[in-house]
């Protein structure tokens, strides 16, 4: 059993979906190595974000990969415990996977920073990704006489607000609720293969005293 897993899972297919954890989370530096590729970036997001069941087919659409190819990752992603078999749905031809959680969180008391640094660093680059992607959109666009929608969401914002600490624990509550808030919200044909989506990352850090020493 992984140190991140908190039941031993079988090769079988898990009926008792309602036993799995709330939250993964991640403690074991093996497996932070495991998330080193896009596609397993984009299972985890589907997965924990949709709470739904997905094929491995399903799953390859996203990624522009082979079934078979999806398969394998979703067997690696399987060993350290980040998604598990779901049960059997219509004509049960093709295996289903869900996530082994709601949630799934990044354990800081890992011993190992270089293990640490590797997810930041891979979620930092998979997100870069998208927002090259996205610059090369809106230029295309441009490029094109197309009018963007006044409502247009910006790709990236960042600054800073003066808060004392109280008040800081309330905007990140408030920010997290709303986050929180639209998640739940989505209904089950909101969250097919098919819905529409959109990418956040949300990272909140107070300034702390300089003393030579970093904040804990």
């Amino acid at each position: 059993m992984t140190r991140n897993t908190t039941e031993a899972q079988g090769s079988e297919t898990l009926e008792a979906q309602e036993t799995y954890p709330q939250v993964v989370s991640i403690t074991d530096p093996q497996a932070i190595r495991a998330l080193a590729h896009d596609a397993r970036l984009i299972v985890l997001d589907e997965l924990f974000a949709s709470q739904a069941t997905r094929t491995a087919t399903e799953l390859a659409s996203l990624c522009d990969l082979t079934p078979s190819a999806m398969s394998y990752h979703l067997r690696a992603l399987e060993k350290y415990g980040y998604v598990i078999r779901a049960a059997s749905e219509g004509d049960a031809r093709e295996r289903r996977w869900r996530a082994a959680g709601a949630r799934l969180e990044l354990n800081t008391q890992i011993d190992s920073s270089n293990a640490k640094t590797a997810y930041l660093n891979v979620q930092l680059n998979a997100f870069r990704t998208r927002l090259n992607a996205e610059v090369q959109r809106r230029e295309a666009e441009a490029k094109a006489g197309i009018e963007p929608d006044p409502d247009r969401p910006p790709m990236l914002t960042s600054g800073l607000v003066f808060l004392p600490e109280e008040k800081q624990l309330e905007f990140n509550r408030r920010l997290l609720d709303l986050v929180y808030e639209y998640e739940a919200m989505a209904t089950a044909d909101q969250r097919s293969i098919d819905s529409r989506r959109m990418f956040y990352l949300i990272s909140l850090l107070p300034e702390y005293p300089n003393t030579g020493e970093s904040g804990t």
